[in-house]
């Protein structure tokens, strides 16, 4: 079954080329919100990228802090900052850039909807130029998550779910926040969602891939993609890999380990969605 789960989605990652025409054809930055962890670790724990005992399949991805050209400066650390966890969306997705991208504010030509947006290579925007303080960036500013767009260009139809089992430490219009049960207790961030489809509030407690809102262009009054922008934070002070030293609540570059989690996603059902 594995083996069979894994040829469905891998077709349908190749045959995902057209999109249909809704939403708003330009994105912009989100505000950050402050989410704060409801429990920390008596000690910080390594982060770096480990094994996964899961087999693995690969697909067309670019490298860690490779952005599009002229679209910021980038970053240089590409540890693994969740190893392990669930892929944040339930079906196939495509990790890319919303502003420097077709759609966008300054992308070349044409919609959101773009052939080139739901095709491979997937390809790292944290730290995309920003105006938000962001340490991990080589500026001190930039993009604070990844933007990762779903199966097909239609809002409100595409499950975000749990990357593990752990709170709800936030809940706005369009945003989520969990902060993970075990160890060192990351923050994962969800923007976009649509509102009226959100299962989970503030306190509840959810399970790795349990699903908790569908994927939308919601940004309050402010026009966007249809897409969900990821966040990985840091529940306590951490030492990066180049020796800086991040504050708690602190951003990470999520890139590194959703590529992780969707090898382990296309290799077969690595976690199960959870109503």
């Amino acid at each position: 079954m594995k083996k069979t789960a894994s040829l469905i989605l891998l077709a349908s990652l190749a045959a995902l080329t057209a999109c249909e025409p809704t939403g708003t054809g330009s994105t912009s930055s989100s505000s950050s919100a402050t989410s704060s962890a409801s429990e920390t670790a008596s000690a910080s724990e390594s982060s770096s990228s480990s094994e996964s005992s899961i087999a693995m399949v690969d697909f067309p991805h670019n490298a860690a802090g490779d952005l599009i050209p002229g679209s910021g400066a980038g970053y240089t650390d590409v540890s693994n900052w969740a190893p392990g966890m669930c892929f944040p969306l339930a079906g196939a997705a495509y990790a890319n850039s919303q502003v420097y991208n077709a759609g966008g504010s300054n992308g070349p030509s044409g919609g959101q909807c773009a052939t080139a947006n739901y095709s491979m290579p997937w390809r790292d925007n944290f730290c995309e130029t920003r105006s938000w303080n962001n340490v991990v960036c080589s500026s001190g500013q930039g993009h604070q998550g990844q933007d990762i767009r779903p199966e097909t260009c239609k809002a409100n139809l595409h499950w975000a779910v749990a990357t593990e089992d752990g709170v709800i430490t936030q809940v706005g219009t369009y945003t989520v926040a969990l902060t993970g049960n075990s160890s060192p207790h990351r923050i994962y961030r969800y923007l976009h969602l649509q509102s009226a489809s959100l299962r989970v509030a503030m306190g509840d407690h959810v399970v790795r891939g349990q699903k908790i809102g569908l994927v939308s262009n919601n940004m309050g009054d402010t026009p966007t993609t249809i897409h969900l922008h990821f966040e990985i934070r840091v529940a306590q002070a951490e030492t990066m890999s180049d020796g800086t030293l991040l504050a708690a609540n602190s951003f990470v570059p999520p890139y590194t380990a959703l590529v992780d989690a969707y090898q382990r996603k296309l290799a077969g059902p690595d976690c199960a969605t959870v109503e």
